[in-house]
């Protein structure tokens, strides 16, 4: 029976480590998640209502094994690789990688609007991409000698196709 009482008490003691190593990642993950929220509601008030900003900023929380702070589609802020650190990433081609890493808040607010900016303006350059391609509107122009060359390529070509289809019924024989 001693050995029970041994064995109970090791089990008490395996379950308050347990717990406390269970408290020390909750509070980890607590403070990464403050972190964010406090950078949120510094980046928050320069794109709320900003029209530029309408259709690509999110500042959506993600909660997790490690939080996240979405910005867009693409780009997001963990706290990596300590509870200090906040760290830009950009999924690319199944992959993240790490566009700026600081651990001041004020730092990271600044570098987040500038890259906003940029997004804003490539999403812009994008939209004026599309404009060119957009039925009914005028495409390159040709000079006669290309119009020429093709159309007398393409007579050629026809020309050619009606020779083998009336050889191959057999209306013209060599």
């Amino acid at each position: 029976m001693a050995g029970h009482s041994e064995f109970d008490k090791a089990l008490k003691h395996a379950r308050l480590a347990e717990a406390a190593q269970l408290d020390a990642v909750l509070n980890v993950k607590d403070a990464r998640s403050l972190r964010l929220l406090a950078l949120r509601d510094a980046v928050l008030p320069h794109v709320k209502d900003h029209p530029a900003a309408a259709g690509l900023v999110e500042l959506n929380m993600q909660p997790g094994e490690l939080p996240r702070l979405w910005l867009d589609l693409i780009s997001s802020v963990v706290i990596e690789p300590d509870t200090r650190n906040y760290r830009l990433e950009q999924e690319r081609n199944a992959s993240r990688e790490v566009l700026y890493e600081t651990d001041s808040l004020d730092d990271m607010k600044t570098h987040i609007l500038r890259y906003l900016a940029h997004r804003v303006i490539a999403r812009d350059k994008a939209s004026a991409g599309l404009a060119e391609y957009v039925p009914g509107a005028r495409g390159p122009r040709y000079g006669v000698a290309a119009l020429a060359y093709v159309w007398v390529t393409g007579a050629l070509a026809g020309i050619l196709v009606l020779l083998v289809l009336a050889i191959l019924m057999g209306k013209l024989t060599f």
